[in-house]
């Protein structure tokens, strides 16, 4: 396993890695998110770089996410979940 730098990984590449392997292709993917087809794929080979993993095989007309990219899909469910709640802890109060 390549060596990982948590600094290259972002909430952007966590929602698509999500976003492709709930929908099973790049334009859908690229729909869901609001962004091009082209903007995905780009994503798609960072992850792919940063995982040292395929994460999606051709299947068809889409795509299906290998067993380590639904197992890192969960993670990435859970950490943009935790995200949401630190975005949402309340404002800053300086007087605390």
């Amino acid at each position: 396993m390549p060596k990982f730098n948590y600094a290259d990984l972002d909430g952007h590449l966590l929602q698509l890695l999500v976003a492709v392997v709930e929908v099973g292709s790049i334009t859908g993917a690229a729909q869901r998110l609001g962004v091009t087809q082209s903007a995905v794929s780009h994503l798609l080979d960072k992850l792919r770089a940063i995982t040292g993993d395929a994460l999606f095989v051709k299947s068809g007309r889409g795509i299906v996410a290998t067993a380590h990219a639904e197992q890192l899909a969960l993670k990435a469910r859970e950490l943009l979940a935790a995200m949401e709640g630190f975005a949402m802890s309340g404002a800053f109060d300086p007087a605390r």
